[in-house]
Formats: structure tokens, sequence, C-alpha cells
């Protein structure tokens, strides 16, 4: 196995357990809404808005950071309204929400 093959593995393994953990916390997103977690929706954001930056996933990106000052700022019509783009964005990547 070549160098290059390796490294699309492990690539293709850190994207798979992106999509994984993802999907769980975009599950959990309408409960911490519910319970106005902002905090703990913000790390969530925050951990998305990286790791889809990794992946060439600009859109993923740029919602999470999006989504990270919406719950900063406790804004709840926009927490709301990001959480659904979010959900749509990673469902049409591939994510299994």
């Amino acid at each position: 196995m070549s160098e290059l093959d390796s490294e699309e593995l492990f690539m293709q393994e850190l994207k798979k357990e992106f999509y994984e953990k993802t999907s769980k916390s975009l599950k959990l997103m309408p409960e911490l809404f519910e319970k106005s977690d902002y905090l703990e929706i913000r790390k969530i954001a925050h951990d998305i808005k990286g790791t889809a930056g990794i992946f060439e996933m600009e859109q993923g990106s740029e919602l999470g950071r999006n989504l990270q000052e919406a719950a900063d700022n406790a804004d709840r019509d926009e927490v709301k309204r990001l959480i659904d783009e979010l959900i749509v964005y990673m469902r049409a990547e591939g994510v299994e929400i």
C-alpha cells in the first residue's frame, strides 16, 4: 500500500467518524434548543465549524460559525433557523439524521 493510499484511507475514516458524531449531535439539537442550552449548542457548532472546514464543506463550516455566534448571543430565533439550515445541509452531504 502506498503512502497516498494510507493517507486517503485515514481521511476516509476521519470523515466517517465526523459524520457519525455530527449525526448524533444534530439529533440532540432540538432537545438542547428546547432547554435553551446555548453553551452545548455552541460547543457542537464549534466542532462542526472546524471539522467541516477540514473536509472542504465550506457552507457547513460557515453555518457552524454562524450558529456558534448566535448561541453566544442567545439569539433564540437565529439559533433555531441555523440549526434547521445546518441539518438540511448535512443531510445533503450524506449525514444521516
